[in-house]
């Protein structure tokens, strides 16, 4: 019993050694889009809206580009457990230009989102308010994707603390300059909602050129990035990463595509539901990105093992962030249940808005679970370079199973924008068991040939 603790006690440590940073990193990029959410939220409800409306479209496109540049992380820590640092440079100048092609191709695709926002079914007024803050969203998206590229080639590596750093730095920036615009403070025009995208916007610029300067400044990276001056941009490396980031951008463009598609069927209910969604939103934003980073922590560690090519240490690597995602998601769950009423009040003052999120808030508190373990099981099959099944099963369980019966539920039936929460619940929760069964599977089924091969070879 002591060896077995034993060996899950140093899993636990080194999982936490590398995810704790992270998901302070993760937080610290979600609680932008949250503070902008506050401060504008007391601001006036139709900004709040508003907000809403830009980051469903926003968010579908950043967490597709954040999924396309994570797609290195595997291969980096893939190479890095074999010590290949000639090939670590390699495939951080690859992802340097194919991150750069993704982000152009995004970046017009969202202007070109921004001239057809009147024919979304949108009220009018929150519209009018959402357009100018989605236009400036979308040009932070170049230093942030900026960002990533360096930020998931430094994760590959267990450098984790560095992304963490820059986005504390980041939120302080961009709480003051919000502080500044929204409410025209010291003497600056008063910008409302538009105020908030422009702190985005500046923040997102400090970060980004902050942590390419440390990756390509720092001493400890020179080994890690021998192979990069030399290393050449191969149309085999970049199918090579195209192949890993692909799927999993798909998947995040299509789990978070899912909730924007939710967040508009809700808009048409109202504008007061879709302030109440946003908050709420916002949120389980928090919760996912504190997993998330667990989660990453988990792809780095599985990768390691999955290049010693040893299964069983990958598969309790997997299991120990399990573990860990389960006790924070249990801690979200009994959060948001127990205080459904009192956190979308610090959001708004308005009673309709807050009655409208407290109902919405305990669906959220259902899903945390499953929403826990889809996360951890995604990374801990990414860390074995399986992508194509987590993106078919991310397909199914959205689009084929949440969306649609969400959509029923809101425009047939007496739940409204209720049946949308209804729907995701049940769509995250069998994205969990089916993930979780293919990672189970996956890894004994590699453990069990490998028993069979050493087995064949000692009888010969």
């Amino acid at each position: 019993m002591r060896k077995i603790l034993n060996k899950y006690s140093a899993h636990y440590q080194d999982t936490l050694k590398i995810a704790l940073p992270v998901v302070i990193s993760q937080i610290g990029q979600n609680l932008t889009n949250i503070l902008d959410n506050v401060m504008v939220g007391h601001y006036d409800t139709v900004s709040l809206a508003g907000a809403g409306f830009a980051n469903s479209l926003f968010a579908i496109f950043l967490v597709f580009g954040i999924g396309f540049a994570v797609g290195v992380t595997p291969l980096v820590g893939k190479a890095h457990g074999q010590k290949n640092y000639k090939e670590m440079g390699s495939l951080f100048k690859n992802s340097i230009v194919v991150n750069a092609i993704f982000t152009l191709v995004i970046l017009s695709v969202l202007l070109g989102l921004t001239t057809m926002m009147d024919f979304m079914g949108q009220p009018p007024e929150v519209v009018q308010v959402a357009r100018p803050y989605l236009l400036i969203n979308t040009f932070s998206l170049i230093p942030m994707m900026v960002f990533f590229t360096a930020k998931q080639f430094a994760e590959g590596v267990k450098y984790t603390k560095a992304a963490m750093y820059f986005t504390l730095i980041a939120n302080i920036v961009n709480v003051v300059i919000n502080y500044i615009l929204i409410y025209g403070n010291f003497g600056a025009p008063e910008m409302g909602l538009l105020g908030a995208g422009i702190g985005t916007f500046v923040s997102r610029l400090v970060i980004g050129i902050g942590m390419m300067m440390y990756v390509f400044r720092n001493k400890s990276f020179q080994l890690f990035l021998s192979g990069f001056a030399e290393a050449k941009v191969k149309s085999s490396k970049l199918i090579e990463q195209l192949k890993m980031s692909l799927p999993i951008g798909l998947q995040s463009l299509m789990e978070v595509g899912a909730f924007g598609v939710g967040s508009m069927i809700i808009g048409t209910v109202g504008t007061n539901p879709m302030a109440a969604h946003q908050i709420v939103m916002s949120m389980i934003s928090l919760t996912f990105m504190m997993v998330s980073g667990v989660a990453s922590a988990v792809a780095v560690r599985v990768s390691n093992f999955y290049g010693q090519d040893d299964w069983e240490e990958a598969r309790n690597a997997g299991f120990t962030g399990l573990v860990f995602a389960m006790f924070a998601m249990a801690i979200s769950a009994i959060t948001f249940a127990s205080f459904n009423h009192f956190l979308p009040s610090l959001y708004t003052s308005d009673p309709e808005v807050i009655k409208f999120a407290a109902s919405m808030l305990l669906f959220a508190a259902l899903f945390q679970l499953s929403d826990g373990a889809q996360v951890i099981m995604t990374g801990a099959l990414r860390g074995i370079s399986e992508v194509k099944m987590p993106t078919l099963i991310c397909f199914i369980s959205y689009w084929v199973v949440a969306l649609p019966m969400g959509y029923i539920l809101t425009t047939s039936t007496d739940w409204s924008f209720l049946g949308v929460w209804i729907g995701l619940t049940s769509g995250l929760t069998l994205s969990a068991g089916l993930l979780f069964a293919r990672f189970t599977w996956k890894t004994k089924h590699e453990i069990e040939r490998r028993i069979e091969i050493k087995r064949e070879v000692v009888n010969a």
